[in-house]
């Protein structure tokens, strides 16, 4: 309740809130079931059992001078159970390995909260707002509602648009922009998700230009520091 509470005084802009909170405490199975309106849900299914695998790539630059590497993450939903706020919480194990020939060694956990308003992600004891529903083009929310970081803004784009993507046709998609290049950054972050299957790509880009000793003003063609992680979907298993 009080969850909910913070989220309508800090996080999206848009009315009906009430109907949604109705709903939304009115869940209590493991699986949200909402009657009537197709919120966007499907978009990051949550089940015991269900799993991604991405192909990572990573680029480090410090004063222009690049280093990348390529690995492989498992992402794998392992159990669910209340929280002591009574919150349905699901354990994601975080696995990471070389290449397919390797062993997959846990990396971290972390937790997902879903319901009829949004889905919040704990990582390292920080909790933020993936998606929010319903989905809209162009619908905005404060990412960091639910913890003490400064105000930012996510936002939907190309909602419910089909993509073909490494080779798969995927019926209906939609893009989450988390940030935005500016004269002094590149930012360039944003996630691809897939109804009933859930995110298939993102993009962390976050470069920090290096001044001109001569003008002062950023010269785009130096990094001083910063870096670039892509995940691509390989496979997605789902236990139903």
């Amino acid at each position: 309740m009080n969850q909910v509470l913070i989220f309508l005084f800090k996080s999206v802009r848009y009315p009906l809130f009430l109907l949604f909170i109705i709903i939304g405490l009115s869940a209590c199975t493991e699986k949200i079931s909402l009657a009537g309106d197709d919120l966007g849900q499907a978009y990051f299914p949550v089940k015991v059992g269900n799993y991604w695998i991405y192909e990572v790539s990573e680029t480090k630059v410090l004063n222009n001078q690049y280093d990348s590497i390529t690995y492989q993450v498992k992402e794998l939903i392992d159990t669910v159970f209340r929280n002591q706020a009574n919150e349905l919480t699901y354990r994601v194990i975080k696995s990471r390995r070389a290449n397919s020939s390797q062993s997959w060694g846990n990396d971290t956990l972390y937790t997902i909260n879903p319901n009829a308003l949004n889905i919040q992600v704990t990582r390292d004891n920080k909790r933020s707002i993936a998606l929010v529903f319903p989905v809209a083009e162009g619908k905005e929310w404060n990412v960091n509602a639910f913890n003490i970081a400064e105000e930012h803004e996510y936002f939907y784009q190309d909602v419910n648009q089909p993509l073909t993507f490494q080779g798969q046709s995927y019926d209906r998609t939609l893009k989450v922009i988390q940030g935005q290049p500016n004269e002094v950054v590149l930012d360039d972050r944003f996630e691809v998700y897939a109804y009933n299957v859930g995110l298939i790509y993102k993009k962390f880009q976050f470069y920090e230009y290096t001044p001109s000793q001569i003008t002062g003003e950023v010269d785009k063609t130096k990094i001083a520091t910063g870096t670039k992680r892509t995940f691509t979907l390989r496979e997605f298993y789902s236990s139903e």
